[in-house]
């Protein structure tokens, strides 16, 4: 099958193996961390179907809080609304998936209840980035949305899309997913559908192996799998049911452990560790610098990169010893171009020359952000692609959020590729 629908009490909930940015309800559910930087799995397709807007929107209302819903516009989509899940945060697992794909789904009823919404369409909450398992998601949204359907007085339709945006799953593997659905949902009452075999709707490639998406995800899933392994062996302990059960659980544990070390050898293969970012700037620009900080935070705290500047150097430290430490040691060098840093005869002299020295070598990026109109076209970092898109100036965008959160895309962009290749010599 492509789809089926459910009637259920006054409600009906479509199961959809497809993409969600073509649904027509008026809320879709997106699922992401608590900047809402919308990276990837459904997220960043919402992003790239809906347009600019969406993510403009959704700046003015981070920082949010593990299972909270931030509501922004849809953009170009048909939807009305987007309602972007919040399932990663710093505690992400301390908080547990079920609790948080619970709250997460409440919430978005609660809203469609405050916006006099009747339609709303759902990912499996989490079961992308944020690393948890297809049963335990699906037990949670099956719980919510049973409850809230029951007890409400008017007619929602509930659509729930499954597609894998990476190519490791095909519909015979969203089978658990089905079960524990239907198992928590015993009023569900088949109507007029397609009963064709379950195909894929053009899932995309998948993503190059040992890029920075790839081992954010490895890490979640091992988080999640240590997790589901931990409470399977506490059933396990406490079990006095049939021999079948228990043998389910041994055999699931068995797949857990195999599918822990693969995923183990995968991040054993990339030991390149955060990619090291030395930021050179000028002082007059510190207010720049510290904002750029804010947007890349959320790149910090999931380990894709680390950041130097001067200002960390400690009291009693030898300063030139430590800028020409850091600045010889760093991956990625970021240069933020304003007059006040071309006027610095520091910047330009010692930090650009040393920067693109280890540029033509190979050894670290070099990257411009302009954060200020001057004239830098005959540097000798004119050569290079700058940030924001088409070098356009910071200070020249009307939202300066947007203008950073371009240039912090544009240097994870950058950050992958540095990873990627680092991945490739260790192969």
């Amino acid at each position: 099958m492509t789809a089926r629908s459910y009637a259920f009490e006054k409600s009906r909930i479509n199961v959809i193996f497809g993409d969600i940015t073509t649904s027509t309800a008026e809320a879709i559910v997106s699922s992401d961390d608590y900047y809402i930087t919308m990276g990837g799995g459904v997220s960043a397709a919402i992003l790239q179907t809906g347009g600019h807007e969406i993510m403009i929107d959704a700046a003015k209302k981070v920082p949010a809080k593990l299972g909270d819903v931030v509501v922004t516009t849809a953009g170009r989509l048909k939807a009305q609304y987007i309602f972007h899940a919040i399932t990663i945060e710093q505690n992400s697992v301390e908080a547990g998936p079920r609790k948080t794909v619970n709250q997460c789904v409440s919430r978005c009823f609660d809203l469609l209840d405050a916006l006099g919404l009747d339609s709303i369409a759902f990912p499996a909450i989490g079961a992308g980035a944020a690393g948890f398992s297809y049963d335990e998601v699906a037990v949670e949204m099956a719980g919510v949305i049973a409850e809230r359907l029951t007890r409400s007085d008017r007619s929602i339709e509930v659509s729930l899309y499954l597609l894998d945006r990476f190519g490791r799953m095909q519909p015979i593997d969203y089978i658990q997913f089905f079960e524990e659905f239907a198992r928590r949902m015993p009023q569900l009452r088949l109507e007029g559908s397609t009963s064709k075999q379950l195909e894929p709707v053009g899932a995309p490639k998948a993503e190059p192996s040992g890029s920075v998406a790839q081992q954010q995800k490895a890490r979640l899933r091992l988080n999640a799998l240590t997790e589901e392994r931990a409470e399977l062996e506490d059933r396990l302990a406490t079990a006095g049911g049939l021999p079948d059960d228990e043998q389910r659980l041994r055999a699931r544990l068995d797949a857990i452990g195999d599918e822990r070390i693969g995923l183990l050898r995968s991040l054993q293969q990339v030991k390149s560790g955060p990619v090291s970012v030395f930021i050179s700037y000028s002082h007059m620009d510190r207010d720049y610098r510290e904002e750029l900080e804010k947007h890349l935070s959320i790149l910090k705290r999931l380990g894709v990169l680390t950041t130097w500047h001067d200002r960390q150097i400690t009291a009693g430290e030898e300063w030139r010893g430590a800028i020409d430490e850091n600045l010889r040691s760093a991956r990625l060098i970021l240069l933020l171009v304003s007059p006040g840093f071309m006027a610095s005869e520091y910047c330009n002299d010692v930090e650009v020359r040393c920067a693109m020295e280890r540029h033509e070598a190979g050894d670290a990026r070099v990257v411009p952000v302009i954060l200020r109109w001057v004239m830098w076209d005959q540097a000798p970092f004119a050569k290079l692609q700058a940030l924001p898109t088409d070098a356009q100036p910071v200070r020249a965008w009307e939202d300066r959020d947007a203008a950073f959160e371009n240039i912090a895309r544009g240097i994870r962009g950058v950050v992958e590729s540095i990873t990627s290749q680092a991945s490739a010599q260790n192969a």
